[in-house]
C-alpha cells in the first residue's frame, strides 16, 4: 500500500511542477487570490484559451497556449468579480513584458517577423542590420502583455517576463 500511496504523491509532484505560473488573467482585483473561488468559468469562457490553472488552482495566463486579445470573456464570466474589467480603469495589459532570446532565428539571419505581424500594438519592430539581417526590437512602453508574440514564434525565442507595475505605469 505504501508504495501505491508514494506513486500518486510522485503523480501528484509531476501535475504540480507542469502547471503553469504566469500572470494573473486580465483586469485581475488586488486580492484576486481570496475573491477568486476558482470555479474555472474563465477558463471555460477564454476566446483564445491562454488561461489555464495554476500551480494554485486558480487561473493564469499561459502563453504557451496563445495570446490575451482581451476579448473580454472572462471578465463577463466570472461570477465572484476576481477579474474585473470596469475597475481596471480601462488598461488592457498584463503586467508581463516580451523578451526575445537568442534562439531567433531573424537574429541568426533567417528572413523572420513571424512576432511582430500579429502584434497589434506594434511592440516589435524591425531594425535593419548590415548583411540584409533584421534585429527584432521590443518597445517596452507598447508592450501590452499579450503574449501574441510567444505563441508565433517558430523557435520559442520569446517569452513573457514580469514587469514591476511602477516602470510600467500601472499601479
Amino acid at each position: 500500500m505504501s508504495g501505491l500511496l508514494s506513486r500518486r504523491t510522485l503523480l501528484t509532484r509531476r501535475t504540480e511542477a507542469r502547471a503553469p505560473s504566469g500572470p494573473r488573467p486580465p483586469w485581475s482585483v488586488a486580492r484576486f487570490a481570496e475573491v477568486c473561488d476558482g470555479c474555472g468559468a474563465c477558463l471555460s469562457s477564454c476566446l483564445e484559451h491562454c488561461l489555464a490553472k495554476g500551480a494554485d488552482g486558480l487561473p493564469v495566463v499561459d502563453f504557451a497556449q496563445g495570446g490575451c486579445t482581451f476579448c473580454g470573456a472572462c471578465d463577463a464570466a466570472c461570477a465572484p468579480r476576481a477579474i474585473d474589467r470596469a475597475a481596471a480603469d480601462g488598461l488592457d495589459r498584463l503586467p508581463v513584458l516580451a523578451r526575445l532570446g537568442a534562439s531567433c532565428i531573424s537574429i541568426q539571419g533567417v528572413t523572420c517577423r513571424l512576432c511582430g505581424d500579429p502584434c497589434l500594438v506594434r511592440a516589435i519592430a524591425f531594425r535593419p542590420l548590415p548583411g540584409g539581417r533584421v534585429l527584432p526590437e521590443i518597445a517596452d512602453q507598447s508592450c501590452n502583455g499579450c503574449g501574441i508574440c510567444v505563441s508565433a514564434c517558430p523557435v520559442g525565442a520569446l517569452s513573457m517576463v514580469a514587469q514591476a507595475p511602477s516602470v510600467r505605469g500601472l499601479s
